[in-house]
């Protein structure tokens, strides 16, 4: 994977830049922990109560961007009146890093199936399903709620989190799953460190997902000044406004954004039905967002999509349908992402080369005076974070030996998407559904993992349902963040711990108090996140699975294509293919996304092969526009509906 250049996709100036004391300070900090709790509420209220704005599920949160521009529009106000008193655009980024690590905790594929799932099985175990046989002997009572009126209060509603046997109802198993959690992303975060200075300093990666934050903390002024930014960003809001009254009110006309063509009326005969179900959507924020993606990237995740269409299209003429699961395009993605990690390292070998030189105290290693933390430390808290992370694993009843293996993949998965955020930045990347207990389970079947290791895997469903708010990605933009505001990565370190510690409490507060206020119970999320992993665990061990031959080698020809695809972009330049585009086009976000993206890259394509740099620059405001317009009035939308309880129009989900 070549990475791209700064001048491909512009880093916008930072008047501050020699000031590296007034990045991360206590101001900052304070903003950023201050506004958590509020933020974590909305989270929840409109992803999982109200399902009316699905800020976590893509790349870059609408939510904290939203609150980012606020914030940067009052320091305009307080800059012209008492400019000594004014965020530096360093601060004000610091305050965007904290609140995106705090919003990957409160997310859609983390807290917010936690706290759900730790209720389910005693409050759904019944004579009929047999659950207190069947599933409740092979989970630990002390890693669940057991406490019925806890239980209910949770599923239902119309109850409080603040009696003193509701928390201590709590306490035995968030105890339990802090102690883990903090050690996953503890984990995570050392592991970042390695790859810091390769990927920041010497590679110089584009890191596109953060343009328009940082475009929103340095050039504001600019962009409010500028009529296509107006333009764009009136016409999109506009839009949203129209078909949030129509969602309130139908009479009202709409404009039609979502699944705005359906293929269906025209696929009916066989073998062109089996991708009936594709629709095309044209989100305006998405069109925005690609703009600063590499051309080649968001070529190859609309080609591959319609590949991918294809390849079902020629399954169902060959008759090959009839094999369950064929031609299994998750599997195929599984092992793209793991190629993709292990492609980084081998760019990054020279760097780790260094790294492990200066670990053992040889001449010639890595310089890392400059790191947050000393090489030899991250290793130690690397090291001392994963053993933490097995020994729960072994506590929940797994062996040693499965929890290696479900790790190192985790890891591996790890490293693939803050890579893939950092080079190329896609909209969303999600791997819906084929974690590492996917991999695991279809390569040995269900009868050799035992009931141990099934139960295992289906308490760690909650970080391996969907991978579209990764932790290991927000960190690294962060260091990235601190490396072009001219400030310590050490500092930048310091705020994310903070980050992360703040931001638990927040979605731990936040996912409680909306849960008790509102139940899952009949929301469209809270029963799925409830329930999905342990109807799984159920079905997984009333009829056992044996090896899944033809998935295990869909996952491997995926991991060998996706490493043939970055092998040929490192040999020749004129490949535009990218194992990106190939790892993330089965997805579910990519249903949706594919018209956009194309849209998209054709716009981006068209401005930059006959206009140039010049016209490219010329054109960004416009683009901004698309994007904060919507991130304006859907998060407005989101807000309204938290207030008066009731579900309301969402721009994305």
């Amino acid at each position: 994977m070549r990475g791209m250049t700064e001048r491909e996709i512009p880093v916008p100036s930072t008047p501050e830049q020699g000031l590296t004391d007034r990045i991360v300070t206590l101001r900052a900090v304070g903003i950023a922990c201050g506004l958590m709790p509020l933020l974590s509420l909305w989270v929840f209220q409109s992803e999982l109560i109200w399902y009316s704005g699905h800020s976590t599920a893509i790349s870059l949160f609408f939510h904290v961007t939203f609150t980012l521009l606020i914030i940067a529009s009052l320091n305009l106000f307080v800059q012209k009146r008492w400019p000594s008193s004014a965020l530096t655009s360093g601060e004000m980024m610091t305050i965007y890093v904290m609140l995106s690590v705090a919003g990957t905790l409160c997310s859609h594929d983390l807290i917010q199936i936690f706290l759900p799932m730790l209720t389910f099985p005693k409050y759904n175990a019944n004579p009929n399903n047999r659950w207190d046989t069947l599933i409740m002997p092979f989970i630990p009572s002390w890693a669940i709620v057991t406490d019925r009126e806890a239980i209910v209060g949770l599923a239902v509603g119309n109850a409080s989190l603040y009696s003193v046997r509701i928390l201590l109802a709590w306490l035995k198993p968030l105890a339990f799953w802090s102690v883990f959690l903090l050690a996953l992303i503890g984990a995570l975060l050392f592991l970042n460190i390695f790859f810091r200075k390769a990927w920041t300093e010497r590679e110089r990666l584009s890191f596109p997902i953060i343009q328009i934050p940082m475009l929103i903390t340095t050039n504001l002024s600019s962009l409010f000044k500028s009529k296509l930014f107006w333009l764009a960003f009136g016409m999109v809001a506009s839009i949203d406004i129209l078909n949030g009254f129509n969602y309130l009110f139908p009479t009202v006309p709409k404009i039609p954004i979502v699944d705005a063509f359906e293929f269906r009326p025209f696929f009916v005969e066989r073998p062109w039905n089996s991708i009936a179900g594709t629709t095309l959507s044209l989100y305006p924020f998405v069109i925005g967002l690609v703009y600063f993606l590499p051309t080649d990237l968001a070529f190859s995740c609309w080609f591959f999509f319609v590949f991918f269409r294809l390849e079902i299209v020629a399954s169902s003429a060959l008759g090959l349908q009839s094999i369950p699961g064929f031609p299994f395009p998750n599997e195929q993605a599984g092992g793209g992402y793991i190629a993709l990690s292990l492609f980084t390292l081998w760019l990054s070998r020279r760097h780790l080369r260094g790294v492990w030189r200066t670990i053992v105290g040889k001449p010639d290693g890595a310089d890392d005076s400059e790191e947050p933390v000393r090489y030899r430390t991250a290793l130690f808290g690397f090291l001392l974070c994963t053993l933490v992370v097995l020994w729960c694993g072994v506590q929940m009843g797994a062996s040693l030996k499965v929890m290696i293996v479900f790790f190192l993949i985790f890891y591996l998965y790890s490293i693939a998407i803050a890579r893939m955020r950092a080079e190329l930045g896609p909209p969303a990347h999600d791997l819906h559904h084929m974690g590492p207990d996917m991999l695991i389970h279809n390569a040995v079947g269900t009868r050799a993992l035992g009931e141990g290791n099934v139960a295992t895997f289906n308490a760690f469903f909650w970080f391996n349902r969907a991978y579209r708010a990764h932790f290991s990605a927000h960190s690294i933009e962060g260091f990235k963040i601190a490396q072009l505001m001219k400030s310590s990565a050490r500092s930048m370190m310091v705020a994310t711990v903070i980050a992360i510690f703040v931001g638990l409490l927040s979605a731990y507060w936040g996912g409680l108090h909306a849960l008790y206020v509102h139940g899952y119970s009949g929301k469209p999320a809270g029963d799925a996140f409830a329930c999905e992993a342990w109807n799984r665990m159920a079905g997984w061990l009333s009829f056992p699975q044996e090896p899944r031959v033809g998935a295990t080698v869909a996952a491997g020809f995926g991991l060998l294509f996706a490493l043939f695809l970055g092998f040929m972009r490192t040999r020749f330049s004129w490949w535009v293919f990218h194992p990106v585009g190939f790892a993330t086009c089965t997805s579910w976000s990519m249903g949706k996304l594919w018209g956009c993206i194309f849209f998209g890259w054709l716009a981006k394509a068209i401005i930059t092969r006959y206009g140039g740099s010049v016209a490219y620059r010329k054109a960004m405001p416009f683009f901004v526009g698309l994007v904060l317009g919507e991130f304006v009035v859907g998060s407005l939308w989101c807000i309204y509906g938290s207030i008066v309880g009731t579900t309301v129009y969402h721009f994305w989900g």
